[in-house]
């Protein structure tokens, strides 16, 4: 199952067949040259026209568990904030543009191991892309158009020349990128016992925006086995949505109002990255180094709201960021299925954000004001993991991450705000083959969630007439410790696995809703105690007819959840359950050219409970089908219900707010082209 990778398995062949290939991902057995760690699970992508064609979120819909969201937001077991790698560094490449004849394999982990940061509780994803060995020059474009009214060009230019490889990319989008109506019906009180407030909204519109990026990669190899790169990227950025609303007072004390807003802002970021990448005299054994460095210069954001009633509100936010990551890896192995990794990185953080505010009320002088902070955080880590056998069939693998965070927060008017902690981050895995077929693995790893620099600035933001978002400089870190139990059965074309787990959090950063004296709704995050996640996922990836398969994941989640009631703090206790099926059909090959590629996906969220918020219950149903006009080009259809009816309600002790909002599908027409050797 995820986390664990099946090298105890028979080998499968990884070969191309000499007949038709239809599957265009399996389970890597062995891998020459690699090092192959048990807290991870891995994906061969096979370099078939099949797989050529398909980007990266058509590909990751076809493995168990991974859930992709109609906005591209990647799920693993359920939960977001997943990070992704390219060869195992952090990157802002656009997926859209690399394809199965770019990615060598996949590698899913889903408990990682304390190799990679403690940030995030998502898990990751590992993309580990081909390396060009022949002399010449590949690569592919694309243009897709939405029914919404958006064109997004892309492309990507390869060339190998001797010792050197030179990679060019760009792209971009233009137009809208959706449309959508919503309700809400909000209730709000002075004090628990005070008059009861009641109104309603009723709004909707467009979200536009504009951009594009460019890429320059070399890669020079100083010897068949070391070489160094480096990589700038730059681009920029614009948006904005729009939205007309119409609020209606259903009690004598809220008077009825419409308003237009306009939510606009504009960006430039830049990105380096320079990376040595050594092999050494054992098979598996490399050293790697690296340096990324991200910037944006300019970040700017301007909300303006009109209301008919003559009252008006101006906010504006300009931050520049600057982000430095250097990482050194080092693994060796020392002798049969024993691996020893040393690794060390250091992170730097600097933003300056700066906030204005001019508001106007009915009969009431206009009030204005502004604000700025400056953050700052470093972070240094440490880790060592050890794999090695015990016994005759048992592989363990501990490992520990030593993690020193400190940050520091100016305000003008406010004491500067100085954090310091350090933080051990253990893991374990150990990897148990039960017979040929199926394997036992056990994990356990700590994450943590650091509050960012804009949840701790002192400050309030105003970002509409009736609501205020406030930081809280007294946040502390959230801590997740994770358990996990995966049985995976691999046999032939069928691959099926069960994943129990229990997640336990401490600190849990959630958002706390009140209501100030102007009756606007004030949000603050704030830590709201103890979560407790136990599930189970289920997941099977199997053919059901000739040319058709279908990859299927259900999880199974009891939740306690720390709640704000009315009449005080409590706990709930919820059971919920998602769901993710693809169906995926590839049709034969014709005089040459690449059979077509169909793929139905069906998604569903039962009702979820959090701190003050009950989320309801949705679907989404994706379609997509690709037509190869030839070995090189091809054109893909694709269609989603982009969530139709989502909603929650919000129960606060000041504050009772149900919300739907409704989107628009959207139809879109890809055209792709790839040329040179892949």
């Amino acid at each position: 199952m995820f986390g664990v990778s099946v090298q105890a398995l028979p080998p499968p062949a990884i070969t191309q067949p000499t007949s038709p290939q239809t599957d265009v991902i399996e389970i890597v057995g062995t891998r020459t040259g690699e090092a192959l760690k048990i807290d991870r699970r891995t994906y061969q992508v096979q370099q078939t026209p099949h797989s050529a064609q398909k980007d990266t979120y058509q590909l990751l819909r076809g493995l168990p568990a991974i859930t992709i969201t109609a906005d591209d937001q990647i799920n693993l077991l359920g939960a977001p904030d997943v990070t992704v790698l390219i060869d195992g560094h952090a990157t802002r490449t656009n997926l859209r543009t690399l394809h199965g004849s770019d990615i060598d394999r996949i590698e899913v982990l889903t408990n990682p191991s304390a190799q990679y940061s403690a940030e995030g509780t998502g898990g990751i994803i590992n993309l580990v892309l081909r390396k060009k060995r022949t002399d010449g020059v590949s690569g592919n474009e694309s243009l897709e158009l939405s029914t919404q009214g958006r064109a997004q060009p892309n492309g990507t230019l390869k060339l190998k020349r001797k010792r050197w490889t030179y990679e060019v990319s760009g792209g971009g989008g233009v137009g809208a990128w959706g449309h959508s109506t919503y309700h809400k019906l909000r209730e709000t009180r002075q004090s628990p016992s005070g008059p009861v407030t009641i109104n309603t909204e009723n709004g909707g519109g467009p979200g536009l925006d504009n951009g594009g990026y460019a890429q320059l990669k070399a890669t020079y190899e100083i010897n068949p086995k070391t070489s160094v790169s480096a990589e700038f990227t730059g681009g920029a950025a614009s948006y904005r949505s729009l939205n007309r609303a119409r609020f209606v007072g259903l009690t004598p004390d809220f008077i009825s109002f419409g308003q237009r807003q306009r939510d606009s802002g504009s960006a430039t970021f830049f990105t380096s990255q320079f990376t040595f990448d050594q092999k050494g005299k054992r098979d598996g054994e490399t050293l790697k180094a690296s340096i990324n460095i991200f910037g944006n210069p300019t970040n700017r954001r301007t909300n303006s709201v009109k209301r008919d009633d003559g009252g008006s509100l101006l906010s504006n936010r300009r931050s520049t960021t600057f982000y430095m990551q250097d990482k050194l890896d080092w693994t060796r192995p020392l002798g049969k299925n024993r691996i020893l990794s040393l690794g060390a990185a250091w992170d730097r953080e600097q933003i300056h954000q700066r906030y204005s505010f001019l508001g106007t009320t009915p009969n009431v002088p206009a009030t204005g004001f502004s604000d700025s902070f400056r953050a700052g955080q470093d972070t240094f880590a440490g880790y060592a993991t050890y794999q090695q056998p015990i016994g005759k069939t048992w592989t363990v693998m501990p490992g520990l991450r030593v993690e020193r965070n400190e940050r520091r927060i100016e305000t003008p008017g406010f004491p500067t705000l100085r954090l310091g902690q350090t933080d051990w981050v253990p893991s374990v895995h150990a990897d148990h083959p039960i017979g040929k077929t199926l394997v036992l693995t056990l994990s356990y790893s700590r994450r943590l969630n650091r509050p960012g620099a804009d949840q701790l600035r002192p400050y309030a933001v105003q970002p509409n007439t009736l609501s205020i978002e406030q930081g809280n400089p007294r946040l502390r870190t959230q801590t997740t410790d994770a358990y996990e139990i995966n049985l995976h059965y691999h046999r032939n074309k069928l691959d099926a696995g069960l994943i129990v787990y229990d997640r336990e959090t401490r600190r849990l950063i959630s958002t706390s809703y009140s209501i100030d004296a102007q009756g606007r709704t004030v949000s603050m995050p704030v830590n709201v105690g103890h979560k407790r996640d136990r599930g189970a996922e289920l997941d099977v990836n199997t053919p059901v007819l000739p040319r058709v398969k279908v990859s299927a994941s259900v999880n199974l989640f009891s939740s306690r959840v720390p709640i704000d009631a009315v009449i005080g703090d409590a706990t709930e206790e919820r059971f919920r359950f998602t769901t993710n099926t693809t169906l995926e059909w590839n049709g034969p090959d014709r005089r040459g050219k690449p059979g077509d590629v169909a793929q139905l996906t069906w998604h569903y969220e039962s009702p979820a409970t959090e701190f003050q918020f009950r989320n309801f219950s949705w679907n989404q149903l994706t379609l997509s089908y690709t037509h190869n006009l030839d070995r090189k080009w091809s054109v893909t259809a694709s269609a989603d219900t982009r969530q139709l009816n989502f909603g929650h309600r919000l129960v606060a002790p000041l504050v009772d707010e149900y919300y739907r909002e409704r989107q628009r599908a959207d139809l879109k027409v890809k055209l792709m082209k790839a040329f040179g050797k892949n």
